[in-house]
């Protein structure tokens, strides 16, 4: 119930003591098929030798997640991760008792990152959100946003008929339930976290300070 209140509802953001690091993607470490190898680098966006780590464990059935998509990340990632400041990561945190088809949305996602369009269809299920998350089968959407994020059709449905991604989807739980993620959206700012759909002018004070502490010159 907890949980449930936490998503359900917004109040102050409550910053405290995080590892981005810890809690970015790592399932290419400990998983053979070549497939989650190249999800699992996929879902990360930005300069490889950028200091700081901004991770965001998210559900892409969730409301609140896709109000930060498009209302505040662009200027997050305009700003701090196309300049090179920052590296971005996606990872997933499925609600599956108030989401039922976040998991499924997770997988198509990922089926699509093992072909290297992650970003792709991230941007179009959020888009698409109010369209499918009614659904008693959203299957059909899923397969038309994956075509249309350009995917090889055999090879993500393929993909999708393996379950391939369904251990990395549950270890991005894990690992965000172990560094005590208890809504979406989250986010691991260098050495802080913080809960809810947070503003952009929010997020870019903790960017800033996470820049300053890990020594990146202001440019």
């Amino acid at each position: 119930m907890l949980l449930a209140a936490s998503v359900a509802a917004c109040s102050k953001p409550e910053v405290s003591e995080g590892n981005a690091a810890a809690a970015a993607p790592s399932a290419a470490a400990t998983q053979m098929d070549p497939r989650v190898a190249v999800a699992d680098t996929a879902r990360i966006m930005g300069n490889a030798d950028a200091k700081v780590w901004l991770v965001m464990a998210s559900d892409f059935q969730c409301p609140a997640c896709k109000h930060w998509h498009d209302n505040f990340a662009p200027e997050i990632m305009r700003d701090y991760v196309a300049t090179g400041k920052v590296r971005f990561a996606y990872t997933n945190f499925p609600i599956d008792h108030l989401h039922p088809h976040a998991r499924a949305a997770a997988e198509a996602a990922m089926c699509a990152a093992a072909q290297g369009k992650f970003w792709g269809i991230h941007d179009r299920l959020f888009a698409a959100q109010n369209e499918w998350a009614s659904l008693a089968d959203p299957a059909p959407v899923f397969s038309r946003l994956a075509s249309e994020s350009g995917v090889e059709m055999a090879t993500w449905n393929k993909c999708v008929a393996d379950d391939v991604m369904l251990p990395m989807i549950a270890g991005d739980r894990t690992r965000g339930e172990t560094n005590g993620v208890d809504q979406t959206p989250y986010f691991f700012i260098g050495e802080r976290k913080v809960g809810g759909a947070v503003p952009a002018s929010f997020m870019r004070a903790l960017l800033d300070s996470a820049l300053v502490k890990a020594g990146v010159p202001d440019r």
